[in-house]
């Protein structure tokens, strides 16, 4: 009798994983709860519907008959392509958006491998961004969003939480184009936990909120909007920064942050090179809104790097507050890995009037990309020697390309060969990859 190859057992797991995602009591509960499952036999179950959807989407199409195909292929039956174009209703979008709170909460209950020593200094490192994504015009009834050159257009945003220290998400929710970020800050606060660190743009910058998260335990760090105004801890007169830079070329100091709600933080203000901040001032001079008018302050201060943080100056140099919001960076790269490896744009249906059929296919492809991040790029994250060396933008186009091989292919060895082959970051001599800049922070 021969002996079980563990290559082959791990090939397994890894395969089942994807699978067992979809199938079972949970998946069962979540179709009956939802409405989508009406009949004991009908011919698309959930499973049938997502699976069916990724492997679509893996081919570069998306059309109804498309899915109904590769539907029919994997369940050795016939399905029509107005059999999915019916289930593109409330119910269906009910039961996907069931499904990916599902995924998000078993990810989060996983035990993943802390990927370095910063972990000694932070619970976790969160990530709070949003990405919008354009729609076909007919939508914008649903999804109303900016208008550019006279025609409105339809605009979806996901709303994300990036956990970056597991490689998890904490949320991902969705909305359309013209619900501000200011107006989902407070969504981070029943996700906060003592110790946890949380990167967020400006656009995120709510002063209430930023107290709620140092009255929880956490700590910050946020770029400083232009308008917010700071004073003296000791005086409570007014900081003209502009001033105060042009004298002394730097600024790390507890200030009170806010006109009304004076709130001790800390701020910390460091140059940017020449050609960093020359090209931030002539993206500013560009702005296509014609009625933003920056005065010569403003420009001013795009030579800074301008955060405000509770981070104490006695445990954190200004430099490493530099050092941790950089890797805010990591979002725009995941960002990037779904519009451009998974095509979430270019993939979107034309001509579409059916708000559900979006709304369906937005939770799939998040499903699809927490599938790819928990269950694939975190299964090889933890491999020794090649866990930092992991490029996820060329993981991403690996898996979405190859799915529906991925998930056939016994051999782990082979794969795990062409994932060191094809997904690690190339060698450079000038800049450090975000697994290294990490590991440098927590050194």
């Amino acid at each position: 009798m021969k002996a079980n190859c563990p290559s082959r057992n791990e090939s397994r797991d890894r395969i089942s994983k994807i699978y067992r995602r979809f199938e079972g009591k949970r998946i069962i509960k979540i179709s009956r709860l939802s409405g989508f499952k009406q009949r004991e036999r009908g011919k698309i179950s959930a499973k049938r519907l997502i699976l069916g959807f990724m492997t679509m989407v893996s081919r570069k199409m998306n059309t109804y008959e498309a899915w109904a195909q590769e539907i029919s292929l994997s369940a050795h039956l016939s399905v029509s392509k107005q059999a999915i174009e019916e289930r593109m209703n409330p119910k269906t979008t009910n039961m996907l958006k069931m499904v990916l709170a599902d995924e998000l909460e078993k990810s989060l209950s996983s035990k993943h491998r802390q990927l370095s020593q910063a972990s000694q200094a932070f619970r976790s490192i969160h990530i709070e961004d949003s990405t919008i994504f354009n729609l076909p015009s007919e939508l914008s009834f649903a999804f109303p969003g900016n208008v550019s050159s006279g025609k409105k257009k339809s605009q979806a945003k996901v709303h994300a939480l990036y956990n970056y220290t597991n490689n998890t998400f904490g949320f991902l929710d969705l909305y359309s184009f013209t619900r501000n970020d200011q107006s989902l800050s407070s969504r981070i606060i029943s996700f906060i936990q003592p110790g946890d660190l949380i990167l967020r743009d400006m656009g995120f910058l709510v002063l209430d909120v930023l107290d709620q998260i140092n009255a929880q335990g956490g700590f910050f760090i946020s770029r400083k909007s232009y308008q917010i105004q700071v004073f003296d801890l000791k005086t409570h007169q007014e900081i003209n920064l502009i001033e105060t830079l042009r004298k002394k070329n730097f600024f790390d100091k507890e200030v009170l942050v806010g006109k009304t709600k004076k709130i001790k933080m800390r701020l910390v203000v460091i140059p940017v090179p020449p050609d960093q901040a020359s090209s931030r001032r002539r993206k500013a001079k560009k702005d296509r809104d014609k009625r933003t008018k920056h005065d010569q302050g403003y420009y001013e201060l795009l030579g800074y790097n301008i955060f405000i943080t509770n981070l104490a100056q006695t445990h954190f140099l200004p430099e490493q507050i530099q050092e941790f919001y950089g890797l805010r960076w990591q979002i725009e790269i995941i960002f990037k890995t779904w519009k451009s490896c998974f095509s979430m744009e270019k993939l979107m249906p034309a001509k579409c009037i059916n708000p559900y059929r979006i709304y369906c296919q937005i939770y799939l492809w998040l499903v699809f990309i927490l599938l790819f991040q928990t269950a694939w790029y975190n299964h090889y994250l933890d491999k020794p020697n090649i866990n930092y060396n992991l490029s996820i933008l060329k993981m991403g186009r690996f898996f979405s390309l190859h799915f529906d091989r991925i998930i056939a292919e016994n051999n782990e060895d082979f794969i795990r060969t062409l994932i060191i082959s094809k997904c690690s970051y190339d060698r450079r001599k000038d800049r450090l990859n975000m697994g290294q800049k990490y590991e440098k922070i927590a050194a």
